[in-house]
């Protein structure tokens, strides 16, 4: 790790150079920490917290089932906000979201979302302390929109209908034998690819990072922890969007090499579901890339429109890079005189003496293999049918045996290998776990609707409502598993539901499985 860098740089420069009027959200002078001044009652928003959760499960794949997990990455919140003044009805948490992307948010209520991916790369506690207590200063300020769970609602329905439109939509283009393959790719780009934090939910302003990003450097230095550790993360965070960058420009070269031209994905509405449901109708190039095997230059496109028609909707807040200029100016106006301190290992690292390491070593070492068994599935030449068997099994074994990130990324394989059997299987087995998702329960559900097995499928849904909180997210494919079952009275009742959430995307779905669109 790097030891204050920004010392051999000549203070004057760096006391000018970054508070300008991008830098809205520093104090003008002293610590954001001295000037806060929290609300009196939260209680309003700790209201929200069941349909946050809800919102928040039904997205990738679901919540990681580790109580020590949980415990471990909230007692680092509740040591970076120990002794901060805050009302009783300030009801902190964090649960971790089962997805591959570097990224985490807050919801309005003060619960803390962490990604297994991002877990996986930070290098000490100081880093996860300081992701913590940015986040939570979100809360903390009362920085959310009035209508940021509309909005987190709305990506949460326009992304989980994604996969199934592409998969129907390839379908009609290159024929039925190839739409799982395109559906796929689809999944397997979102793993490896990190969708935006813009897919996820809503941004904040400029203003509010730089807030949130100031104190959250004072509640983890407050806390005891290293200074420069808010630093590397930014320096992680640079290395993300430059990938993310990358993407999308092959993304745009893989459109551009299919003759995509003017039936360009970008240019076919600001919705994705839009888009999408355009692809076949407007003659984009899906059947020759399925000719030449090259369902990943698909997949590219597909991410690529979604990022961009979401990240319209949401403000874009620093680069990474400018935000490590503006933390590296205020951590030497605000605390060049405190010494260094020796960063924390976390739990899992190899110099750790925690008790919890042997359990949760295990368990990110099993969500890393089921990473490298989605990354052969996305591409075959990047491993052997026998390493990728051989990383589905460890992922798979205890005690993420029954996790859905595992569970699904098992499924995948064993499709592709043409297994199945031990594909459903897997489905099955996460469907019965702790933390199912909705993944995997629409692609269990699938199976059985192909099967023509509306019985098993009405019941496995009746489930899924249940455990999901009745999220809006389910209900195309409730009316699907209805229509398709002749049930077409009982398809219809669920239609006011459908509008009642005001998502034009989320009314088309359901009239489309209602078979009305």
């Amino acid at each position: 790790m790097r030891r204050h860098t920004f010392i051999a740089l000549a203070a004057g420069a760096i006391l000018a150079l970054p508070f300008h009027a991008s830098a809205s959200g520093y104090p003008g002078r002293g610590k954001s920490i001295q000037d806060l001044s929290p609300a009196s009652d939260y209680s309003d928003l700790l209201q929200t917290r069941t349909r946050a959760l809800g919102i928040m499960r039904a997205r990738a794949q679901g919540f990681v089932p580790s109580p020590e997990l949980h415990d471990y990455v909230r007692s680092v919140l509740m040591r970076d906000l120990a002794g901060v003044p805050l009302p009783a009805s300030f009801q902190p948490d964090v649960h971790i979201l089962a997805a591959p992307e570097f990224t985490a948010l807050c919801t309005p209520d003060g619960t803390v979302i962490v990604t297994i991916g991002l877990l996986e790369q930070l290098e000490n506690e100081d880093e996860l302390a300081f992701v913590l207590g940015h986040e939570i200063s979100h809360a903390i300020y009362r920085h959310h929109d009035s209508d940021w769970l509309a909005r987190s609602q709305y990506y949460a329905v326009v992304n989980a209908a994604a996969v199934d439109d592409v998969a129907q939509h390839a379908s009609f283009a290159i024929g039925a034998a190839n739409a799982s393959k395109v559906a796929r790719g689809f999944d397997v780009m979102q793993h490896l690819y990190k969708l935006s934090a813009n897919v996820l939910a809503p941004q904040m302003t400029r203003s509010q990072e730089d807030q949130a990003d100031s104190l959250g450097f004072d509640l983890m230095v407050r806390a005891g922890y290293d200074s420069e550790a808010a630093l590397s993360v930014m320096d992680k965070l640079a290395r993300q969007e430059a990938e993310a960058a990358r993407a999308a420009q092959q993304a745009k070269a893989a459109e551009a090499s299919s003759g995509g031209g003017g039936n360009s994905v970008s240019s076919m509405g600001s919705t994705l579901l839009g888009g999408l449901s355009k692809l076949a109708d407007n003659g984009f190039s899906v059947s020759s890339m399925a000719k030449n095997g090259d369902m990943t230059d698909f997949a590219f496109t597909v991410f690529d429109s979604a990022v961009d028609s979401m990240s319209d909707e949401a403000a874009s807040h620093h680069p990474a890079t400018e935000r490590e200029e503006l933390l590296s100016a205020y951590e030497f106006r605000e605390y060049r005189d405190f010494l260094p301190v020796n960063p924390k290992p976390l739990p899992w690292s190899p110099v750790s003496n925690s008790p919890l390491k042997p359990r949760l070593t295990a368990l990110l070492s099993h969500y890393s293999s089921a990473e490298d068994a989605a990354g052969y599935v996305a591409d075959a030449g990047s491993s052997t049918p026998a390493r990728a068997q051989a990383a589905v099994l460890r992922s798979t074994a205890a005690p993420t045996h029954d996790h859905a990130y595992t569970e699904f990324v098992a499924s995948e394989f064993y499709g592709t290998a043409g297994k199945p059997q031990l594909s459903e299987l897997a489905l099955e087995k996460a469907v019965k776990g702790p933390e199912p998702s909705w993944e995997i329960y629409s692609r269990l559900l699938d199976v059985y609707m192909a099967r023509n097995d509306y019985a098993r499928a009405e019941a496995l849904m009746n489930e899924a409502v249940i455990r999901l909180d009745n999220s809006p997210v389910l209900l195309p494919k409730r009316i699907a598993i209805l229509h398709a079952a002749g049930q077409d009275a009982e398809a219809a009742k669920l239609l006011p539901q459908c509008n009642g959430y005001d998502i034009r995307e989320l009314k088309s779905e359901c009239e489309k499985a209602a078979g009305k669109g």
